[in-house]
């Protein structure tokens, strides 16, 4: 009698398995400064970020990008902020991890980290003064209601 063959290897997502990968979606926004007609130093910051996460066996960077701002009156509509997106392997220990990480690569008061605990969507936001913690998010400002 012939062996049954064998389960295909669970599909992977970096150095995660899928069953890994889906234990939570974090997505980290980093205030942009005024100036950005510069090169801006957080781009390189993602690496950074995926070498501690990958490291520590959290997760893994999957994407990254500037999010524009409100439209000046010359028409243009610089960055105001970049997004990382994160699979992490264990919400509440990731953050902890970015909590420290993110302060020692230069991002400023205002950033957030997003996450979502219990069916809720939460925030962690850099003050001057340290880190809210689980912070409910604000409503959107001028969206359309349904």
């Amino acid at each position: 009698m012939a062996l049954p063959p064998a389960p295909a290897p669970a599909p992977s997502y970096g150095h995660l398995t899928s069953t890994e990968a889906i234990a939570g979606f974090i997505f980290v926004k980093i205030p942009v400064g005024r100036r950005h007609d510069e090169a801006d130093p957080l781009h390189r910051r993602e690496d950074t970020i995926d070498q501690m996460l990958r490291a520590q066996g959290l997760g893994l960077v999957v994407g990254w990008g500037d999010s524009l701002g409100e439209r000046r009156p010359d028409g243009q509509r610089p960055a105001a902020y970049i997004r990382i997106d994160i699979n992490a392997t264990d919400v509440q220990a990731t953050r902890s991890a970015l909590r420290a990480l993110l302060p020692t690569l230069g991002a400023p008061a205002g950033t957030e980290i997003h996450y979502t605990l219990a069916g809720h969507s939460l925030q962690d936001i850099a003050r001057e003064t340290g880190w809210q913690l689980e912070q409910a998010m604000q409503p959107l400002q001028n969206r359309p209601h349904p």
